[in-house]
């Protein structure tokens, strides 16, 4: 079947279960239904959790690479740069022995990184030398929060309730679900990013379009790659959880 005709029939059902039992049939099928798809998405956010990567740590780099600070270079016995000698740069001999044989990254993060960045939604400069998206962030809370107040969804199920203290019970449980459901599975954003983010080796870079706020003679932007979180649920989860997941989140 396309995926045409599988639409079609799919909101031709849709439409005669809610003609054959109102209300009734919409919530006792969505029970169901959420029900499977939440598990689904709790056991693969918790499953990815425990199994995930660790965040990359302070750059490696590659031949001819800067050291941001004495640190990192000390980490990695860094020597000074062949055009600029007052700067620590990779150390070629030691970790790029043959052309076929070095220990590199693409050296996006300078400073290393985490898996949460506790202040990034209070401060602009947390996720530095990356822009971060605070305004977005908060943009979206508060379109979702208050937005959804009056959508059309919600305010059916209200309305439909047996009594205002039924409402009022359902909303409240369903606002500890989301919570439960939701804080778990944005940890897959910062999963992804740790295995198709820019210090992966499956990034993508704009070439010779350095940003002077990372202060180093060449550097490239990073292409997000807008697939990367249904590549991580089909390609690195089990497939029977990540399949689990996708149906969650349809």
């Amino acid at each position: 079947m396309t995926q045409t005709g599988a639409v079609i029939l799919s909101a031709v059902m849709v439409t005669l279960y809610t003609v054959a039992g109102g209300m009734v049939s919409v919530a006792y099928t969505d029970v169901v239904q959420a029900s499977i798809g939440w598990l689904g998405c709790v056991t693969l956010a918790y499953y990815m959790i425990a199994n995930a990567t660790p965040a990359p740590p302070p750059s490696i780099g590659f031949p001819d690479y800067v050291y941001p600070d004495q640190e990192t270079c000390d980490l990695y016995d860094g020597v000074p740069c062949n055009n600029y000698p007052d700067q620590c740069c990779y150390n070629a001999e030691k970790h790029c022995p043959s052309e076929d044989n070095c220990v590199t990254d693409n050296g996006a993060y300078p400073i290393g990184d985490m898996r949460v960045f506790p202040d990034q939604m209070t401060n602009a400069h947390s996720l530095y030398p990356f822009p971060n998206a605070i305004f977005w962030d908060w943009a979206t809370i508060f379109v979702l929060g208050f937005g959804n107040l009056a959508a059309l969804d919600f305010q059916a199920r209200c309305m439909a309730s047996k009594s205002p203290s039924v409402a009022t019970i359902g909303c409240a449980i369903a606002g500890c679900l989301t919570f439960f459901v939701g804080i778990p599975f944005a940890y897959l954003g910062s999963i992804t990013r740790v295995d198709y983010g820019p210090d992966s080796a499956r990034a993508a870079f704009e070439t010779d379009s350095c940003h002077i706020a990372l202060g180093l003679p060449t550097c490239a932007l990073w292409l997000p790659d807008g697939s990367a979180v249904i590549k991580l649920l089909t390609n690195e989860a089990p497939a029977f959880l990540g399949g689990w997941a996708l149906i969650g989140i349809v």
